[in-house]
């Protein structure tokens, strides 16, 4: 049995393939292909099953992380929206809610999503439903149809978005309204806010919908080829494509809301993360992803990561379920220039993986963080990024022109600045996801992992006070890995805004029958029966007169005393997240939701222990440059897989492998545990 898990990164695409039979696994990486990932994707498939020695028809399953949809939006490059909202209500997408995320950037670009259609395509339908759900205008269908005529006969457009106000309460006017738009134009895809996120605050839904609506197009396309290509192939294995939530789902189903794929390939790497940190008594733990172009952080609390609701994507709210991570543009191929006011400066910016670091010699000129790691020694141009041809030279030119020289220093002092400001910058994220939230982050292990990640981690744990850091077997593809560690998992929301004092247990089991049959629908379409699957019911409840709730996890069974249960757990949630709770004040639900989960095969994927070694894991020595005072120093340069079982390394040393180098700083000291990790002591933590 082969599972095959690929991500694809803004540089690189991650390769992961795993033989269940004999409990032996292969990685790989190969430079990913802007705009068409597709060709990095098959490239990526076809060499692993060559080192491997199988056949494609041999592959029994094969799960992607995607980054088609976040590309899409970020690059403003989708589908040319149609909006249909209630008349009078037209204007939502740009009035906005008056945030301003930089209070005192007099510069500052609207943070609401505008790309998404001009005002001219978002027009207004004669209905209206109240908050209450109660139809208080009919729907107009020969309006509808007029709307709809207007929008694509007159303006082009490729997708309807429908948003009416309070939906979630009744769709019944959204669904009526895509029976219309099919008749007309069945062509023309539609997505409905009340299927999306069927809950209040009419903003944010449209935002949410119009993004699912916005990439619906380019996903739809990418994976119908993809499935094309590996059929072509000769691979018969079903494609699973991971979600924002941290769980994977088929191509139909994901089709059918695809906006649920955005935060794709963040989430495998936090999943990934919380399995290697569990399996190695380390539950709580911060995971830093620095790929080449972004750098991905994100807390675990006891083995598992954080799920939100509240999540955004850019300055823009997403309220779907997703893994709680914070990004930055602080990655391998982030580009350091000086600016205007003579400080030295490093990303957002990236040179990604065309042109690339100026070391690649595909026309990069620009520094970049690889270029300064080149030139200080911490990597091997023969064996960096897969064999590319590195060009060192190029990497001093272009750090001596840009900052060097503009800033008056050697290049070697030009190339610590880029690290120390890189650094920094991830170090203030950590602090974002740790202290900002009132957790200690002395008390977690930083698991840092990418191709760029085990090279910074020792500096970042210094920085951030963490005194114990874990690096995976295969840091360089850990979310390649996560991704077969994530469950096949379908969820589906309702809005329930009722006072707890006149719920009742029956009402909430009627609420649960049909989103539970939604998501029995969805497994079976992806081939797993109903006795494979693990069913979790979750409330989201709040205090009378809050605007924001908190979810409560209900269980697995919806006994007869279970709303006491409930707000007694919600008065304990409350008073962990605000340090604050009000046993006697009234409460009340807001939504409801469920998910349907089947664990992977593959969870036990580190279980089987680690038995590398060999008799002389020190493959040689090079000089490298921690310090301008010290400047550079001979130190051994050890084989990752050769490492046995207990041995220990004193920084400073280098640990190389085929998808990262390991940087072993001064005074750190590193151990080889039993599943292969690397433990790290960092005795300068600060305590």
């Amino acid at each position: 049995m082969i599972t095959i898990g690929i991500d694809v990164g803004g540089t690189f695409t991650d390769i992961f393939l795993r033989d269940s039979q004999s409990g032996s696994w292969i990685v790989h990486k190969v430079p990913s292909t802007p705009p068409y990932f597709s060709r990095g994707f098959m490239r990526g498939f076809d060499e692993i099953l060559e080192k491997a020695e199988v056949s494609a028809s041999e592959v029994g399953r094969i799960i992607h992380g995607t980054t088609v949809a976040t590309n899409c939006i970020l690059t403003q490059s989708g589908a040319r929206l149609g909006f249909l909202l209630t008349e009078g209500f037209r204007d939502i997408l740009y009035i906005g809610i008056g945030w301003r995320p930089r209070m005192y950037d007099l510069q500052m670009d609207p943070v609401e999503p505008l790309f998404l259609a001009p005002r001219r395509r978002s027009l207004g339908v004669r209905e209206r439903v109240g908050v209450d759900g109660e139809v208080v205008s009919q729907l107009d269908e020969d309006h509808v149809r007029e709307v709809a005529r207007q929008l694509v006969e007159d303006h082009g457009t490729e997708v309807f978005c429908v948003c009416y106000l309070h939906a979630y309460a009744n769709p019944e006017h959204e669904r009526r309204t895509r029976e219309i738009l099919n008749e007309l134009y069945p062509q023309v895809p539609v997505t409905l806010s009340s299927d999306v996120l069927p809950r209040r605050r009419e903003y944010r839904r449209l935002v949410v919908s119009g993004f699912d609506a916005y990439v619906k197009p380019a996903v739809t396309s990418y994976l119908g080829e993809l499935a094309r290509e590996l059929e072509s192939s000769g691979a018969d294995a079903p494609l699973h494509i991971m979600q924002s939530h941290g769980g994977v789902g088929g191509i139909e189903n994901v089709i059918e809301r695809p906006v649920g794929t955005v935060l794709s390939g963040l989430a495998a790497g936090v999943i990934g993360a919380a399995s290697v940190g569990a399996s190695a008594g380390c539950p709580d733990c911060i995971s830093l992803d620095m790929g080449g172009t972004s750098t991905d952080v994100a807390l675990i609390r006891g083995g598992h990561a954080l799920v939100t609701n509240e999540g955004s994507f850019e300055d823009y709210p997403l309220n779907i379920p997703m893994v709680d991570v914070r990004t930055i543009g602080a990655g391998g191929s982030s580009i350091a220039y000086v600016d205007e006011g003579g400080a030295l400066k490093v990303g957002p910016e990236s040179a990604g993986a065309m042109p690339g670091p100026a070391c690649y010699g595909r026309g990069g000129t620009e520094p970049t963080v690889t270029d300064a790691s080149l030139v200080l020694g911490y990597l091997n141009p023969s064996t960096f990024a897969g064999g590319l041809d590195i060009d060192v030279e190029n990497s001093r030119r272009a750090i001596e022109s840009r900052v060097a020289e503009p800033l008056g220093m050697s290049v070697v002092e030009a190339a610590l600045g880029i690290h120390a400001i890189v650094n920094s910058n991830m170090a203030q994220t950590l602090r974002l996801v740790s202290i900002k939230r009132g957790h200690d982050p002395r008390d977690f292990v930083l698991i840092p992992f990418g191709g760029a990640g085990p090279l910074q981690g020792g500096r970042l744990a210094e920085q951030a006070s963490i005194r114990k850091i874990l690096i995976p077997p295969t840091p360089g593809v850990l979310s390649a890995m996560g991704l077969m560690l994530a469950p096949l998992q379908h969820e589906a929301l309702i809005s329930f805004e009722v006072p707890t004092a006149e719920a009742d247990v029956s009402r909430i089991h009627q609420l649960f029958e049909p989103l539970d049959a939604d998501c029995r629908r969805k497994m079976l379409r992806d081939g797993v029966g109903e006795d494979e699957v693990t069913t979790t019911y979750f409330a989201e409840m709040r205090y009378v007169g809050q605007s924001h709730q908190l979810e409560i996890e209900i269980g697995q069974a919806l006994p007869d005393g279970l709303i006491p249960r409930l707000e007694r757990a919600f008065h304990a949630a409350h008073e962990r997240a605000y340090s604050h709770s009000d046993p006697e004040a009234p409460t009340e639900f807001v939504a409801l939701r469920t998910v349907h989960r089947r664990s992977p095969a593959e969870r036990d994927l580190l279980a089987g222990g680690y038995r590398g070694g060999a008799p002389e894991p020190q493959i040689g020595s090079r000089d490298i440059c921690l310090t301008a005072n010290e400047g550079f120093r001979s130190v051994p340069v050890y084989a990752r897989q050769a490492l046995p079982n207990g041995f220990e390394i004193r920084g400073p040393a280098i640990v190389e492998q085929a998808d990262t180098t390991t940087l072993i700083y001064e005074d750190h000291v590193a151990l080889v545990d039993d599943f292969g990790n690397l433990i790290v002591e960092v005795p300068n933590g600060q305590g």
